[in-house]
């Protein structure tokens, strides 16, 4: 008899940790926050952002929503948002708008979205960004290998936002994943996922303005500051000029 409610005394107890461990960890987001809910969390968090009105919110996935934002000082900024331990957080704030590479999962690259939030006073009409390779050349156990360069690009208007969140085109995706494996292959000592992006592939971007000359934002670097309070994985990405990159020659 003991033995019979001792085992029920242990189902309920691991029926109610796995419903509590659901509910914590595992169910749903809640629907994410008014507008007037997250000024009010960035400036509790961090004043120096000094939020008065929200652009939009992004969702990037179920758990992760990207939220650009003007401040007080007409900056123009960007919130990062994750849903962790059953509440929507605010994980990073950057009163700049400067694009950068947010890895959501840093070793699925289909996660990865290139974020910005341009000053409308730096009258930018489009943006380029560039995924790049060198080329290269490497003997490892007596093999040669050579790297050909890679440059792609994928150009987005500021004519009607002047914010984004873009993900990879489905080509750069692809050419990461597989790039990824074969060298993953060749060097399987390496945690070649963790390195990939920072030792051999690198991203750039071009601004332009209305007549479709190089103009840089400047206005959308004089932001005042950043605040972070989870590990939210972003990357600067470079900022480029044509003479850095390689087009057909014309004939």
């Amino acid at each position: 008899m003991m033995k019979k409610k001792l085992w029920i005394f242990v189902g309920i107890i691991f029926t109610m940790s796995s419903a509590i461990t659901y509910w914590f960890y595992l169910s749903k987001p809640a629907p994410f926050p008014k507008k007037e809910q997250l000024v009010e969390e960035i400036n509790s968090i961090f004043p120096e952002a000094a939020a008065t009105v929200i652009q939009d919110t992004i969702p990037v996935d179920e758990h992760h929503v990207l939220v650009p934002f003007i401040s007080k000082e007409d900056h123009y900024g960007l919130s990062y948002w994750v849903w962790h331990k059953h509440v929507w957080k605010v994980a990073f704030i950057d009163t700049n708008g400067e694009p950068r590479l947010w890895k959501v999962d840093r070793n699925n690259p289909s996660s990865y979205r290139i974020v910005w939030n341009i000053h409308p006073e730096d009258h930018i009409s489009s943006i380029h960004f560039y995924l790049l390779k060198d080329r290269g050349y490497l003997i490892t156990e007596g093999k040669e290998y050579y790297y050909p360069k890679v440059q792609m690009k994928e150009s987005v208007s500021l004519q009607e936002k002047n914010y984004g969140a873009m993900q990879l085109p489905e080509n750069w995706v692809t050419f990461m994943n597989t790039f990824i494996k074969v060298e993953s292959a060749k060097q399987p000592n390496l945690f070649f996922n963790d390195i990939f992006t920072e030792q051999y592939v690198s991203f750039g971007w071009i601004s332009y303005d209305q007549t479709n000359k190089e103009a840089f934002p400047e206005r959308s670097f004089n932001g005042g500051g950043a605040y972070s309070n989870e590990n939210v994985d972003l990357e600067f990405l470079m900022i480029l000029d044509k003479e850095e990159l390689e087009f057909p020659a014309l004939h």
